[in-house]
């Protein structure tokens, strides 16, 4: 039997002072690396940087046979020069179809993700590609595992990504699946060999009711004190209107992973300004404490249930802090974070919106942390997308080394493009 955690719960969410720079306009300008053509559009996971600051990506839909594709662009020799875009592979008509999420790039460059659909009963898939011996060849592709939720013993609909554990295990959520069918999170483990297969273990299986449900974000991965994993993740609803959890395993033996619930979201009910819908995934910085947007919520009332908030949580043991560093109101700085944050130097957060800005096609933005424990964050519009000429509804955003940030939008066009905040 799995052992159930239950932190304390704060009706009243910590809420942090925000300022806003003004005026309100926008500081920087996105460089296009590439369009995608009208036969794969989509690119809704973003990008991730690999080896050579190549990045890599899937599109949702698209490719000869519809399904989706995965996608390399390759900076160019010299500065100013063109990126090259590369299909890596397409997705047939039988098998896994349409990845949602982006791809993680592991040990050698191999590039693990997830469809949402396909694989033996429709249900979802893991798979990898592996790059070739030899420059210009094939990308080989492999099925881990394919989800299986006809006897309601495993996961349905992986929405997100995986993260990489230490010794090479993914890790993962799907968003039904499971006894009740409210969702679920997984790990694989490779094989003692390559070639072998992969094993599945569920590692929780979410109930419903008045317990969390949907975990739509994933998981990420850090390292106990002891060593061992531990796994943080949202659900976009359940006790109130969403959750902070983690995971970690058993002190010894196969038992049962401890889950632990870090913070219920609340919304604005009776007035907290609290975060509501938390859609995507966390990130930690090097002190431990999480980040994350929510979908709605928070203070302005200008959006039905609230524009949205960037909030923190800070674990500790059971207890937890959790922290609204800033609440959308729907004007030019946006509304309806849904994609993942990410984390610059200096502990700066960057992050999109859905909708809002100038152009109400979405923004991008940056909160800078105080200069004290306890102060105000900042929080600055670099990026208005309009709908008509640069594009609308950006995706997540992933750092680079350089400090460049690199993201993509889903339509109108939808293109890769990098960012020098």
């Amino acid at each position: 039997m799995r052992t159930l955690q239950i932190s304390s719960r704060a009706l009243v969410a910590t809420l942090v002072i925000f300022t806003a720079s003004a005026p309100h306009r926008a500081s920087a300008q996105p460089k296009t690396l590439y369009r995608f053509q009208a036969a794969r559009p989509s690119p809704y996971g973003g990008v991730a940087v690999g080896p050579g600051g190549v990045l890599y990506g899937t599109t949702y839909d698209g490719g000869a046979n519809g399904s989706g594709t995965v996608f390399s662009l390759t900076p160019p020799a010299t500065p100013g020069g063109a990126w090259t875009e590369a299909e890596l592979f397409e997705f047939g008509s039988t098998g896994p179809v349409g990845p949602l999420s982006g791809v993680t790039v592991g040990t050698g460059g191999v590039l693990y993700g997830t469809t949402y659909a396909g694989g033996t009963t429709y249900d979802g898939t893991v798979f990898s590609l592996t790059p070739p011996a030899t420059p210009g060849g094939a990308w080989t592709e492999a099925i881990l595992h394919s989800f299986d939720n006809v006897s309601g013993s495993d996961g349905n609909v992986p929405w997100a990504g995986v993260a990489l554990g230490n010794n090479g295990e993914l890790y993962g959520t799907t968003v039904y699946g499971g006894p009740q069918e409210m969702g679920t999170v997984y790990e694989l483990t490779p094989p003692a060999s390559p070639g072998g297969t992969w094993t599945e273990t569920i590692l929780y299986n979410f109930t419903g009711e008045d317990a969390p449900l949907y975990p739509y974000g994933g998981v990420i991965a850090a390292t106990q004190s002891n060593g061992q994993p531990v796994l943080y993740g949202t659900t976009f609803s359940g006790d109130q209107e969403g959750t902070v959890y983690s995971l970690t395993p058993p002190t010894s033996g196969s038992g049962a992973w401890t889950f632990t619930l870090l913070h219920d979201f609340f919304g604005n009910q009776l007035g907290t300004g609290d975060g509501g819908g938390p859609y995507t995934g966390l990130v930690m910085d090097r002190q431990g404490t999480l980040y994350g947007p929510t979908y709605y919520g928070g203070a302005s009332a200008a959006c039905v249930g609230g524009c949205g908030t960037i909030f923190s949580v800070t674990p500790d043991g059971v207890f937890s802090t959790e922290s609204v560093l800033y609440s959308f109101t729907g004007g030019i700085d946006g509304a309806n974070p849904q994609a993942r944050l990410a984390l610059g130097s200096g502990g700066v957060l960057y992050g999109v919106t859905l909708t809002g800005g100038n152009g109400n096609g979405g923004t991008i933005f940056s909160l800078t942390p105080p200069a004290k424990t306890g102060g105000a964050w900042t929080w600055k519009l670099i990026f208005s997308f309009n709908g008509k000429t640069n594009g609308y509804w950006p995706g997540p955003l992933t750092a680079g080394k350089s400090g460049a940030l690199f993201g993509a939008t889903y339509a109108n066009p939808s293109a890769v493009f990098e960012l020098i905040p």
